[in-house]
C-alpha cells in the first residue's frame, strides 16, 4: 500500500480511493501536468498473469478511444515494478454504491439508468463490453453550480480482464461482483452487450429496493439463482412502485439473452415509460445541484397521453421592414380655377414705353425685358 507522498510511476500519490479484489486505486498528481488523475494499480497475482497483462493493455487501448461524456478518460497505462497501473481521470462526487437509497427517488435511478445505458451502447458500437456493470462502478459527478449531476461510468478495461475463467475464490470482491452478473458470464458461455444490459437492470433492481435481485450464503446459491429464478417482484420490498416496472425488469433480466432488449437504451427507455404509465409519487425526478438546490428533470410524455399541443396564436401580419405606409385619406377637391390674365395689354401711360411680359404655364405673367418702339417703314 502506497502512502501519501510516495511516488509511483512519476505520480505523486495524495490518498487512497478506493481498493478491492483487483487492486488499489490512488489519487495521484500528474508528473508533469498540473491535473490530479484516478490511479488504479492491479494487484501483483494478476499482473504476473501473462493472458490478463496482455488482454489489460488491449481493452485500455480501446477505451482510451472511447471519447464520451458519460465514460470516464483513460489517460494512461503501464508497468511498474512488474505491476500494471492505469492512469483514469478524476471524477470528484461520489457513486452509486455509496448513495442513499431512502433518497435516491425511482424518477433519478431510471434516470441515472438512462445515462448509462448511453455510455454503454456508445461502447458497444464501439467493439468494447464493460462486463462488470455495477452500482460501484457508476459514479456521481459533482456538478458546477445549478447545474445537475453527471453520470460517468468507469472501470472499463480493468473488468475486461476478468472473464469466466477467473475463480471465484481469489478476492472477495469478485463474489460481491457475481450479484450483477449475466447467468451467460457466470456460465462461460460467448458474451455479448446484452450481457451488460443485465447487469445493468440488475442495478436498477438494487436502486430502487436497495437489495440485490439474488443474495446467497455462498457464491454457488448465487450462480444458481441466476441461473434458474426469476428476479423477485419489485412489488414484495416496495409495494409503491407500479407493477409496470416488473414486466421490463423480467425481460431485461431473461435467461436468455436474444429474449432481452435489443439494447440498453431500449432498455432504459422501456423502465422510463413504465414508471410514468401510471401516475404516482414514483414519478418524482429530483436531482441534487452543488448548491443543494433540488432541480426537477424533464419528464417524458407518457405514449397513451401524449397529444399535439394546441397552435399558438399567430402574431398580426405586419408590413414588411423599410416600408411606409400611410393611411387613407379622402381626395382633395380640385382648387376653382383662377382667371387667366393671358397677355392682356395694358396701356401704357403716356410718356412711357411699353414693358413686355414672359409667359409662364399656370397662367402666371413675369415683367421681361423693356421692348423700345420700333420705327414704321414706309411700305
Amino acid at each position: 500500500m502506497l502512502r501519501k507522498g510516495d511516488v509511483f510511476a512519476g505520480y505523486t500519490i495524495r490518498r487512497v480511493l478506493g481498493h478491492g479484489g483487483m487492486g488499489v486505486v490512488y489519487l495521484a498528481r500528474h508528473p508533469r501536468l498540473p491535473r490530479l488523475t484516478a490511479l488504479k494499480l492491479l494487484s501483483r497475482d494478476l499482473s504476473a498473469d501473462a493472458e490478463i497483462r496482455h488482454r489489460f493493455e488491449r481493452e485500455a487501448d480501446l477505451v482510451a478511444q472511447l471519447e464520451h461524456p458519460n465514460i470516464v478518460n483513460v489517460y494512461d497505462r503501464g508497468t511498474e515494478d512488474d505491476q500494471l497501473w492505469i492512469s483514469m481521470q478524476f471524477v470528484a462526487g461520489t457513486d452509486v454504491a455509496t448513495a442513499d437509497v431512502n433518497v435516491l427517488t425511482p424518477g433519478r435511478a431510471v434516470q441515472i439508468v438512462a445515462e448509462t445505458a448511453t455510455a454503454l451502447d456508445f461502447a458497444h458500437a464501439s467493439g468494447v463490453l464493460h462486463r462488470d456493470v455495477k452500482p460501484a462502478n457508476i459514479l456521481l459527478a459533482k456538478p458546477p453550480i445549478g447545474r445537475p449531476e453527471r453520470v460517468v461510468l468507469t472501470d472499463f478495461g480493468i473488468a475486461a480482464v476478468r472473464d469466466s475463467e477467473t475463480t471465484l475464490s481469489s478476492a472477495g470482491s469478485i463474489t460481491a461482483t457475481l450479484a450483477y452478473a449475466a447467468p451467460e458470464h457466470l456460465a462461460g458461455a460467448p458474451l455479448d452487450h446484452r450481457a451488460d444490459q443485465y447487469s445493468l437492470a440488475c442495478t436498477l433492481f438494487w436502486m430502487l429496493t436497495g437489495s440485490v435481485p439474488f443474495a446467497g450464503p455462498n457464491p454457488a446459491a448465487v450462480i444458481q439463482a441466476h441461473l434458474s429464478r426469476p428476479v423477485p417482484p419489485l412489488r414484495s420490498l416496495r409495494p409503491d412502485l407500479p407493477p409496470t416496472l416488473d414486466a421490463v425488469l423480467a425481460r431485461g433480466t431473461a435467461k436468455r439473452a436474444d429474449l432481452r432488449y435489443d439494447s440498453c437504451a431500449e432498455f432504459a427507455e422501456a423502465a422510463k415509460a413504465a414508471l410514468f404509465a401510471v401516475p404516482g409519487p414514483w414519478q418524482q425526478m429530483r436531482q441534487p445541484t452543488a448548491t443543494g438546490v433540488i432541480l426537477r428533470a424533464r419528464e417524458p410524455y407518457p405514449p397513451h397521453q401524449y397529444s399535439r399541443p394546441a397552435t399558438p396564436p399567430q402574431p398580426y401580419p405586419q408590413a414588411p421592414p423599410h416600408t411606409h405606409v400611410t393611411p387613407a385619406q379622402p381626395h382633395p377637391q380640385p382648387a376653382p380655377p383662377r382667371p387667366s390674365t393671358g397677355n392682356t395689354a395694358v396701356p401704357p401711360r403716356r410718356g412711357t414705353q411699353r414693358r413686355g411680359t414672359i409667359d409662364f404655364p399656370g397662367g402666371r405673367n413675369h415683367p421681361g425685358y423693356i421692348v423700345p418702339p420700333q420705327p414704321r417703314r414706309p411700305p
